[in-house]
């Protein structure tokens, strides 16, 4: 049989070890070789030195971020030799768009692996501890732990880390199934392109079934990229219907409503049905119905099985970086949206009602004399108080377009498209007197003896002369003068 040899950086050992490759593909051996992320690079010479005969394998695949120097570009090992360089490393266990957008936003990110060892990486750097802090300070909001879940002291590593630069951290739970999606994807490919040399002379039914395969891998390739579930599904059915043109492709999942008893398994002539598993156990069921040609029924359902599964994985990934973007973009305490997710809300329905030609409304929402409710009952309970008003406010936010944000401290801002200057009126002073119809005591405050709040209203349709910023300054303009008022009531700019 022929055989592959994985090299990869010791950085991502743990994380190698739990998906067991040479467990999941008996032509895999997997090697690793020590780096310090580029400073100083590490010699393929020197990696070589460590490594098996690579006369023994047909195809090395190396796996690197690009700090490996005198890595050929198209060197014989055997029959073919290839080299994935990610650049970054951490765009193995995430998605490189979302990578990208973390980064944007000033986030370090990090790796169970690498935090293992952060402190010798440092000192390769050339670093001590004042010229970490400074060089971090310059250019880092927040270091980001992408955990795997692979090392229990990976939590301990990031706060001891953190600590040394100076530097706010955070951890998102990204798991492996990115990764492992990735390696499938590399070694079943090559799997092919080994299979087709080595089957040039075999029937014609066999040539075919290769054939389907490797477009069917080259067409998995575009789910490790695609980010939201509904168009991960619509690509595997798409997939599917290539590969088979059957009559229909229909995905049951199992969180739907389903009548009592068994699940409808397919076994027909012309029909099958798949189970789509994922990390988590079972996602659904894909039905193929009605195959083009049913005399390849047999070669169809064995090319299916073969390439369901990695089908699941795409569908985990999109989960996963749905929650992800979801976390990035909510309040951690309200959970409502955040001041970020706000900004792009905002900047999407100013240009969706400016080729509509259709109002858009902000408004303003302080709590009165916020600070007195916290000084006098206790921070526990403002917190309280916050998820109470930001439940409110969110009940009033429930159309497409609608958005509820805590815009900072006790402010909050609400977004709605296609509001009128009455409309917004009329639903400011609802939302007024929901807040003040809680009754939530409020001993300390000068104006009612329950919380209450302040509500700051503007209405634009958006033209080429006006801006978004405008919008928000007008309504946070009428917050300030119903404050001035007396506070506890509706002020529309």
């Amino acid at each position: 049989m022929a055989k592959q040899l994985v090299v990869f950086c010791t950085n991502y050992r743990q994380e190698l070890e739990n998906l067991n490759l040479p467990g999941s593909y008996d032509d895999i051996d997997v090697v690793y070789f020590p780096n310090h992320c580029g400073m100083p690079p590490v010699e393929w010479a020197k990696i070589q030195e460590k490594m098996p005969d690579f006369s023994d394998y047909n195809e090395l695949h190396v796996v690197s971020c690009g700090g490996i120097t005198g890595l050929p570009e198209n060197q014989a090992i055997a029959d073919r030799y290839y080299s994935n360089d990610f650049k970054q490393c951490y765009r193995l266990i995430i998605n490189p768009d979302l990578a990208d957008y973390y980064i944007q936003k000033g986030y370090y990110l990090v790796t169970p692996g690498w935090l293992a060892h952060w402190r010798d990486i440092l000192d390769s750097w050339g670093f001590d501890q004042p010229t970490a802090i400074n060089f971090f300070e310059e250019t880092i909001r927040t270091i980001l732990l992408l955990d795997t879940a692979v090392d229990p002291a990976a939590e301990a590593n990031l706060e001891e880390f953190a600590r040394y630069v100076g530097r706010p951290h955070e951890v998102v739970k990204v798991g492996i199934d990115y990764l492992k999606l990735l390696l499938g994807n590399r070694v079943l490919k090559s799997r092919v392109d080994s299979s087709c040399q080595d089957e040039k002379n075999k029937l014609a039914e066999k040539q075919k079934e290769f054939a389907d395969l490797a477009m069917a891998l080259d067409l998995l390739n575009t789910l490790a990229r695609v980010s939201h579930e509904e168009s991960v599904l619509e690509s595997i059915k798409t997939i599917f219907q290539m590969l088979f043109a059957p009559r229909d492709v229909v995905f049951r999942a199992t969180d739907q409503a389903v009548p009592p008893g068994e699940p409808t398994i397919l076994n027909d002539a012309d029909s099958f049905t798949l189970l789509m598993q994922g990390s988590s156990g079972l996602l659904g069921y894909l039905d193929i119905i009605g195959v083009n040609q049913p005399r390849f029924l047999a070669q169809y359902r064995k090319l299916a099985d073969r390439i369901v599964n990695v089908c699941g994985l795409a569908i985990d990934n999109a989960r996963h970086y749905q929650k992800i973007k979801n976390l990035a973009d909510t309040d951690g305490l309200t959970g409502i949206a955040n001041r970020r997710k706000l900004e792009e809300h905002l900047a999407e329905e100013w240009r969706r009602l400016f080729r509509e030609k259709k109002p858009l409304t902000v408004m303003m929402c302080d709590i009165d004399y916020f600070k007195r409710y916290n000084d006098f009952y206790g921070h526990q309970a403002g917190d309280d108080c916050l998820k109470t008003v930001a439940a409110v406010l969110a009940g009033h936010s429930q159309r497409s377009g609608d958005l509820a944000a805590r815009y900072g401290g006790e402010e909050f801002t609400l977004v709605l498209p296609a509001v009128d200057r009455e409309g917004a009126a009329k639903l400011a002073e609802k939302i007024r007197q929901d807040v003040e119809a809680l009754e939530m005591n409020h001993e300390d405050s000068p104006i009612s003896s329950y919380v209450t709040l302040s509500i700051g209203v503007d209405c634009q349709v958006p033209t080429a002369e006006s801006t978004v910023e405008n919008l928000v300054a007008a309504a946070d303009g009428a917050l300030y003068k119903a404050k001035a008022a007396g506070r506890n009531r509706v002020v529309v700019s």
